[in-house]
């Protein structure tokens, strides 16, 4: 059974949903064709919250016999709409054109007493300072010379590190599942999420949508669309997968880059396709089949799981005014089933029995489980099958128009519709994950003069995710039914569900899921102008965004019960195997785990959670930036630059959040909510000084950017810069102020009937439910990067860079148990002295568990790249690179709270990062196969047919394997606090590492050691490292035209075409005696393969 659930409770049919659909489309495009005689007037008003998604055009002027020549008038035409911009040289022969639109272009410089010179195609890409360097020769006005040879696309005046990947790449190489990010991966310096790149969809939807950059964590990386950002603020990752067909360029911004750009240490710089004078656009199919595919290493036996995969949609770009106003749509959709069996042990109606009349929770419950099918003996002990398909669906709507209000105003406006829907299927029936992610833009460039322009833009980003399992039945109060007290699901109707009931041998009933997800709205306006003054290009603006975000969260909302057998030795907490009572008078034995649930007795683990997470939170961010690049002369360019940034506090609307003081002991509010159970009473405490939204302001957030370009003669360019980024607040910490005793917390069952849970909490021994803890001195992470880079035109488009890149971070969030168990003053973090004072909480009257959140991690990466490319020449290219780094932390995400290791000592923690890859080569490109007509051979009758239009593009990947930690299970001095081992006797680390290590055997286990329960251990965090991974992707392209402007392609893609399988890390945990150092998953697909069919025209 799937429910589709809102947060809000909306109910809106399927017929519905389309008409809404296409209604809201059809407005959209009206507006887009009619909005800018509207709106003109309008947003020449300053804008703020946005990115650049222009670029810049310079060069120099020279005679032939190298001098410069001034007062030179410069013409760039942009190729497909016929825009125009011009300039003149100054005294130094130097011009530039500011706020480009990244385009193909047609230069043309005019002199009296010189021929005329024109470069008919100039590629002006984003984010990157295109050349337009030109030789005038004496003569007449009136006489053009076109210059074949372009100058060296080299980087001469900014010292920005990044790749830009241009529109034939993005078309061609292969990208599995068509996922844009994939292309960041073909740089330096770039780690994608681990996990696979195809398998099952996660849950949380495109929370996998993010990548690492030069040491950075993947939510220190900033995505940005036409100017627009387009990131959760939730988790920090991209919030809406754009169309591969509809993007023009992509741009990766890895270190020293200009002061527009903010909110992270990287960025992701992207750009839609317009309009154009002629018709043009596509329309596809891509699909995937399992019988096509590689079995997974792991599964050798048996039939392979039926998986289809169809991706397919289109573009149209057309003029509905020449030379004035074009409009671009794309529409693309996903449909994704793969077909898994799930298996289960479930008790029989028989064994079941009659529940005794008073266990009102296994009287509701006994209908709903399920009745066994199969027959356990050739099931591996299961005795019933559920046959369900994991889908993964999306359809996607973009839509873009460009109009030329006069020759000094352009505008564009752009939108994006996506709606995706996975279910996640399990034996009990699974989870369905709603991502609903919008994003418009509407911007304004006016010329005030030719050297003067100001840009604005005026945005809208929406993201929604949302999940809920099949235990939630809206419309029904379970919790009532079954007697529950306290429960979220009694008294919330956003989380009526069933209850999670476990009996011992056999498979739980429901998943603990309800509902949870979260609803994002950011509208952002941003201003720049630029101003081109001899020598000086200043550019200022600034920035805003209003960010709301809704948040809810909850588990074992109805209570999670498991049911196990009384044994001799034992009794339960809540009395139901004391002496009087585990003996069963019918048959003078123990109960048994069947028996207790008969007569509701919860004996393992009885509890619920009590109160709502739901949380309405707001914030203002600012951000306001000035650069100059000034051209010194000699070939000496220096950029300047200055960006303050302010996120101001996220506050709930409602005050409902509060924090731990560790002064006191007490959770601190401005204001005591009015539902405080009584027990907390006495531990809360308010203070109507205390900052709304918990967090200082912290508003001296000032980061100068510095880079100097020195072409030493034409083909090498050397470059320094460095700079102080600054990252993003992440709201996923925030929302535990409030997910957190004693709004919202975990009781455990006391009484010992299930039909009276949840009683009111008592202190007790244990003591009351942790709250969470956030410092309110936390501010924004910082980064202070630096590069040194030379780059060297090798000639016939070819180009060298070796670059240096360094980062140190500082003040990164993370996560640790403030309330473990104290430590003696003896204690050394080298792990020789570290005996634990054993239950000493320093927080007694809370359980372990205090999850804290605080500016504690520290970072710093050093890498050192080389890389060659080649642009497009004769259908071949190429982009190759190899990087060495050392990427370190004592901390490797701000949810990752099992890597601190000392409350008292973030210190030892600090080892190789999780995503730490010593060495990773990369190269992709193309080449048109010689054959057929316009190539050398076969040009025409039954060769051409055959062996003409064919281009190859390989992509291949090598790295080593990421790091991990040793651990062991049993540590009893905190909740989230991994358990670190010793080293054993005589040995070291490099003693535990395999020489030849294979997927049964990967490290020798033998090397560490137990502490014991109430130690920690001597080994701190990534001291191994997993199996690294050899990647080959490759398509094939069969191009022909039937008609002129027609081209049809068939493509044949192959993900991993070498079949090696790419591993997952190994089992670590030496508690685990049968699985430790043993590997069995793989991370990655084995080998798939795409087959499409594509029109472009």
């Amino acid at each position: 059974m799937r429910n589709k659930a809102s947060m809000w409770n909306r109910k809106v049919t399927a017929n519905e949903n389309a008409i809404f659909r296409i209604a809201r489309l059809a407005s959209v495009t009206l507006i887009m064709a009619t909005g800018p005689v509207v709106t003109s007037s309008l947003v020449t008003l300053p804008a703020f919250g946005q990115a650049s998604s222009s670029s810049d055009a310079v060069g120099r002027v020279t005679d032939s016999t190298g001098a410069t020549v001034p007062g030179a008038t410069v013409h760039l035409t942009n190729n497909a709409t016929g825009a125009d911009r011009s300039a003149t040289t100054n005294d130094g022969g130097d011009w530039s054109i500011p706020n480009l639109p990244p385009a193909n272009y047609r230069l043309r410089v005019e002199k009296e007493g010189f021929k005329s010179s024109t470069i008919p195609s100039l590629d002006v890409e984003i984010g990157k300072t295109a050349n337009g360097s030109v030789t005038l020769s004496v003569g007449e006005r009136t006489e053009t010379v076109e210059v074949s040879t372009l100058p060296a696309q080299l980087q001469t005046t900014e010292a920005t590190v990044g790749q830009v990947i241009d529109q034939k790449q993005i078309t061609d190489l292969p990208l599995n599942g068509r996922n844009v990010l994939q292309l960041a991966t073909l740089a330096p310096g770039v780690s994608p999420p681990q996990t696979g790149q195809t398998g099952s969809p996660g849950r949380f939807g495109t929370r996998s949508l993010f990548i690492t950059v030069d040491g950075g964590r993947g939510s220190s990386t900033n995505y940005v669309l036409d100017g627009t950002y387009i990131r959760s603020v939730r988790f920090n990752n991209m919030s809406i997968q754009p169309n591969v067909d509809t993007i023009q360029e992509f741009n990766l911004l890895r270190n020293s880059f200009s002061t527009e750009y903010g909110q992270g240490q990287a960025v992701v710089s992207m750009v839609t396709k317009s309009g154009s004078n002629q018709i043009h656009g596509s329309a596809y199919e891509f699909a995937r089949n399992s019988v096509f595919d590689a079995r997974n290493y792991f599964s050798n036996t048996g039939a392979k799981p039926d998986f289809t995969r169809h991706q397919y949609g289109g573009t149209v770009g057309f003029p509905i005014i020449k030379d004035r106003l074009f409009v671009f749509g794309g529409y693309e959709g996903l449909r994704t089933n793969r077909s898994t069996p799930q298996f289960g042990n479930f008790p029989t109606p028989a064994q079941l029995g009659t529940p005794d009349p008073s266990n009102t929770l296994a009287q509701v419950t006994n209908p709903t489980i399920p009745v066994p099918n199969i027959d356990p003996n050739i099931s591996g002990g299961n005795n019933y099958v559920n046959y369900q398909t994991t889908t993964d669906n999306y359809d996607q709507y973009t839509i873009r128009a460009d109009q030329s209000l006069s020759q000094r105003n352009q505008l564009f406006e752009r939108y994006v519709d996506f709606n995706s829907n996975q279910f996640l299927p399990s034996v009990q029936g699974g989870i369905n994950n709603t991502l609903i992610g919008r994003n418009a833009v509407l911007g304004h460039t006016f010329l005030v003069t030719p050297n003067i322009v100001n840009e604005a833009r005026v945005g809208y980003n929406m993201y929604f995710n949302f999940e809920n399992g099949v235990g939630y039945q809206p419309g029904t109060n379970f919790a009532a039914l079954e007697g529950l007290k306290f429960v979220t699901g009694l008294t919330d109707p956003t989380q009526y569900g069933r209850a999670n009931v476990t009996i011992q041998g056999f498979t739980n009933t429901f998943d603990n899921i309800t509902n949870q997800g979260g609803n994002e709205n950011i509208i952002s306006v941003g201003d720049s102008l630029s101003l081109v003054k001899g020598k000086h290009t200043l550019k200022f603006g600034f920035q805003y965004q209003n960010r709301r975000v809704v948040l809810l969260a909850d588990n074992n909302g109805n209570g999670a019960f498991t049911f196990g057998p009384c044994t001799a030795a034992t009794s339960t907490s809540n009395g139901a195997c004391d002496p009087a009572l585990k003996i069963n008078p019918a048959t003078g034995l123990l109960y048994t785990a069947l028996e207790n649930y008969r007569r509701g007795y919860c004996t393992a683990s009885c509890n619920g959670n009590y109160g709502t997470t739901r949380g309405h939170y707001r914030d203002n961010t600012y951000g306001a930036f000035i650069s100059d690049v000034w051209q010194l002369g000699h070939g000496l360019t220096v950029n300047a630059g200055l960006r303050w940034e302010y996120n101001s506090p996220f506050v709930e609307q409602n005050g409902l959040e509060g924090t731990l003081d560790p002064t006191l002991g007490k959770i601190k509010y401005s204001k005591v909510p009015a539902f405080i159970p009584q027990a907390f009473l006495p531990y809360v405490v308010t203070d109507s000084t205390y900052s709304p939204g918990i967090l200082q302001p912290r508003r001296k957030g000032f980061g100068p950017r510095l880079g100097v370009a020195y072409e030493a003669h034409p083909g090498t360019v050397f470059r320094v810069g460095g700079g102080i980024f600054f990252d993003n607040t992440n709201t996923n910490e925030l929302q535990f102020t409030r997910y957190a005793a004693p709004l919202y917390y975990q009781q455990s069952l006391s009484n010992i009937f299930v039909q009276n849970a949840f009683p009111d909490p008592t202190l007790g021994s244990a003591g009351l439910p942790a709250p969470f803890s956030i410092n309110p001195n936390n501010s924004m992470p910082y980064t202070y990067e630096w590069t040194a880079s030379v780059q060297q035109d090798l000639g016939h488009g070819l180009i060298f860079e070796l670059a240096y890149t360094a980062s140190a971070t500082r003040k990164l969030w993370k996560r640790y148990d403030q309330n473990m168990d104290s430590l003696f003053p003896g204690y050394t973090s080298s792990g020789g002295s570290n005996t634990t004072n054993v239950g000493v909480r320093p927080f007694p009257q809370f359980q372990h568990g205090v999850l804290t959140s605080r500016n504690a991690a520290t970072a710093n990466f050093n890498g050192l790249s080389v890389k060659a490319e080649k642009r497009v020449k004769n259908g071949f290219y190429f982009l190759s690179s190899y990087q060495w780094s050392k990427n370190l932390d004592n901390n490797s995400g701000e949810v990752e709270a099992n890597d601190t290791s000392y409350a008292t000592d973030f210190g030892f923690d600090y080892s190789y990062a999780r995503f730490d890859v010593p060495h990773r080569a990369v190269m992709s490109g193309g080449y048109e196969l010689p054959f057929g007509r316009g190539h050398a051979m076969l040009q025409k009758g039954v060769g051409n047919v055959l062996a003409g239009g064919w281009s190859i593009q390989p992509a291949v990947q090598l790295r080593s394997g990421y790091p991990f930690s040793v651990s062991r299970s049993g540590a009893t001095f905190g909740t989230y606090t991994p358990g670190r081992v010793n080293l054993a006797p005589g040995r070291t680390i490099a003693s535990a590492v395999r020489r030849n290590p294979s997927p049964n055997n990967w490290f020798d286990p033998s090397a560490f050691v137990d502490p014991g329960p109430t130690l920690q251990g001597n080994v701190t965090r990534n001291v191994l490292r997993g199996p690294g991974t050899a990647q080959v992707d490759f398509s094939a392209i069969k191009s022909f035209r039937i008609f002129e402007r027609i081209n049809t392609q068939f493509r044949a893609e192959a993900y991993n075409i070498i079949n090696h399988p790419i591993f997952a890390q190994p089992q670590a945990n030496i508690s685990t005696t049968s699985t430790v150092g043993k590997i069995s998953a793989t991370s990655g697909d084995n080998r798939s393969i795409q087959l499409a069919v594509k029109v472009m025209f």
